[in-house]
């Protein structure tokens, strides 16, 4: 044999080890990795939610310390739609195996929900509805209807108004609120005096307007979602109506400048820290839900690295150790999960100025 084809031999067994070495590595990573996927609205109506939600879970991603496991982020476009939702779901599940998915708003949850827990694949949601945390692996990361019902009616009890309008789009979340306030609303002395439905999409509000304004109520609960949160709003202004106020959903408004004045309850102040490091990476302020599902990220992690040993956890050990979570150091503040898989997160109340919705002093 001459020295080119011995040459030529070794050059082909160097590639072959180099290979072989490099695919080892890569199975080795991959055993070691946590794949963390998230089904947001990155299209459609609630897209200005959605890209906020995303920032905060690359920011938390980049934002790691030293980690036993390595973590990957993957999300897809559930352009606020069940089914899309649903397709996103299955294929994180399915192609891309993910060990966890986060999403947002109670349709979305509720479709995901039974998915995830027939997979068992931990599932983290940022919605209102308890149902959503049923079973072993889902959970809520969201201020529960009871939080926000006692923080909306002790405010006004607080500002003596006593007779209470309601208007809310038919959706699960809204609907476990509205449950709430009917539920608490004679502990603080309030009644409810007009209670009006309507559906996503609408957007002529005059005849319920008009039928709401006969109970004259002292306040009006705008349960809604945007954008027709603020035509809701506009065609109440326009009808002389000013004294609107919300549970949360000021905090989902797209253009906020309608509820200009008006004060809301809002989910708690997030660390200074956070929104300063979420400013300059993506030159924008905090939206809704993106502290929230900065939290879950972090949650999930903390959960996967308490497990003893060095070998990856199962989605069993990491919804077991999110579920035994007292104390959670969160950028929302001091978080905890309660016995059914829902972590309660702070309110408070905010007034809108200058477009924005900042905490009453």
């Amino acid at each position: 044999m001459n020295n080119k084809k011995i040459i030529a031999i070794l050059a082909v067994l160097a590639v072959v080890v180099f290979i072989l070495i490099g695919t080892a590595s890569h199975n080795q990573n991959q055993a070691k990795t946590i794949r963390i996927g998230a089904v947001l609205p990155l299209s459609g109506v609630q897209a200005f939610v959605g890209e906020g939600m995303k920032n905060a879970l690359e920011l938390a991603l980049q934002n790691l310390d030293t980690t036993k496991y390595n973590y990957e982020l993957i999300v897809e476009d559930g352009a606020f739609d069940v089914k899309t939702s649903i397709s996103a779901a299955n294929k994180l599940i399915e192609v891309d195996k993910v060990d966890a998915i986060i999403d947002a708003y109670a349709p979305i949850g509720n479709a995901i929900s039974p998915i995830t827990e027939k997979a068992k694949v931990v599932h983290i949601d940022i919605a209102f509805d308890p149902k959503i945390a049923e079973g072993d692996y889902n959970f809520i990361l969201f201020t529960t209807p009871e939080t926000a019902a006692r923080s909306f009616l002790g405010e006004m009890q607080k500002r003596g108004l006593k007779k209470l309008g309601i208007f809310r789009v038919n959706n699960q979340g809204i609907a476990s609120v509205h449950a709430s306030i009917d539920e608490l609303a004679d502990k603080y002395g309030i009644t409810i005096v007009s209670d009006e439905v309507f559906q996503p999409g609408e957007r002529d509000f005059k005849g319920i307007i008009a039928k709401s304004a006969r109970g004259k109520a002292d306040l009006y609960a705008l349960l809604a979602l945007s954008p027709e949160l603020e035509i809701l709003a506009q065609q109440l202004h326009e009808q002389n109506i000013h004294n609107l106020s919300s549970t949360i959903y000021f905090e989902l408004a797209k253009d906020k400048s309608v509820f200009e004045g008006l004060w809301s309850i809002g989910y708690g102040k997030t660390s200074s820290d956070f929104d300063a490091r979420y400013k300059a990476a993506y030159g924008r302020e905090l939206g809704f839900g993106s502290a929230n599902v900065y939290d879950a990220f972090n949650v999930i992690v903390q959960a996967a690295e308490s497990v003893a040993g060095q070998n990856k956890p199962t989605s069993q050990h990491i919804a077991e150790k999110i579920q035994s979570i007292k104390d959670f150091e969160g950028v929302l503040g001091k978080l905890h999960v309660n016995d059914i898989g829902i972590i309660d997160t702070p309110t408070m109340v905010k007034v809108v100025k200058d477009g924005k919705l900042v905490p009453v002093e």
